[in-house]
């Protein structure tokens, strides 16, 4: 599998969870190679659903009102790691639970399939959960994953105590943290867009500053929030990030995930659609 790192071995360009419906169609617009396609949010019990999109109940000044992205079974994650794999493509897992037994088994059921060695990361998404949960989590997956498997902890600039939240998660195996600045506006409800961006600045600064005073040991940071354009990608990257996820910001135009990746990796042209190219990701539901 080929993937394009920074000096600590992280990818530099990341998709989120729900950035597409299925990211296979984003294969229409230039080269996947080096950017981690995204396999769910995959949750225990989750139906399968190949066509599933983030419901939105409204857009604002900055910003889009929605639902978490819809969870997949874990039959869905499997037909997308054999379609990277047959492509010499990287995945990264994105894992969705209850409690720290859902996420492990569904780590384990693919680990056991035939396309578990085609996982390249696994993100665990622990935005709601304290610095106990986030803890407990990330031991439970750590343990059902292989040896040197990369995993990430989703976290949440908004919720209390980011950087004991940060702390638990490399204590747990975390590898890197992303740093979500997306807002929550009510159960599995957000509101995410460029008027994040401050925020998740402000948390990445908050993490560097604590790494420094030896608050916690310090890891890579992916910035998940606000980055819509080249200028708010390097920002963020200034800010103290390893890497940047993008989302919501490809609902509007797929061709930012090319735009983004020549920004932070000058070697690499943006790559313009192919000539027979016709439509793109599907859209997101509105209500």
């Amino acid at each position: 599998m080929t993937t394009t790192s920074d000096r600590q071995g992280l990818p530099r360009v990341w998709l989120g969870p729900g950035a597409v419906s299925d990211p296979r169609a984003l294969a229409r617009f230039g080269d996947l190679a080096g950017i981690p396609l995204v396999a769910g949010p995959v949750a225990a019990g989750a139906h399968r659903r190949r066509t599933g999109r983030t419901v939105v109940h409204g857009l604002g000044v900055g910003g889009v009102d929605h639902e978490d992205a819809r969870a997949v079974g874990v039959d869905a994650a499997e037909e997308l790691l054999g379609w990277a794999t047959a492509r010499g493509l990287s995945v990264c897992v994105a894992l969705r639970g209850e409690s720290p037994g859902d996420l492990a088994s569904v780590l384990d059921r693919l680990r056991r399939s035939t396309v578990g060695s085609a996982v390249a990361a696994v993100e665990v998404d622990l935005r709601t959960a304290d610095d106990q949960q986030v803890l407990r989590s990330m031991a439970r997956v750590r343990e059902a994953a292989p040896r040197g498997q990369l995993l990430l902890a989703r976290l949440s600039v908004a919720a209390p105590d980011l950087v004991a939240r940060a702390r638990a998660a490399v204590a747990g195996g975390a590898g890197a943290v992303v740093v979500s600045a997306q807002v929550p506006l009510g159960p599995g409800r957000w509101w995410s867009g460029p008027s994040t961006a401050a925020l998740c600045l402000s948390g990445l600064r908050e993490l560097r500053a604590a790494a420094a005073e030896q608050r916690w040991p310090g890891a890579p940071l992916v910035a998940a929030g606000g980055v819509h354009d080249a200028a708010s990608a390097l920002a963020a990257v200034d800010a103290g990030a390893s890497a940047v996820q993008l989302g919501t910001a490809l609902w509007a135009d797929p061709l930012l995930l090319w735009a983004v990746r020549s920004a932070l990796e000058p070697g690499r042209p943006a790559h313009a659609p192919h000539p027979h190219t016709r439509g793109g990701p599907r859209p997101p539901e509105s209500t």
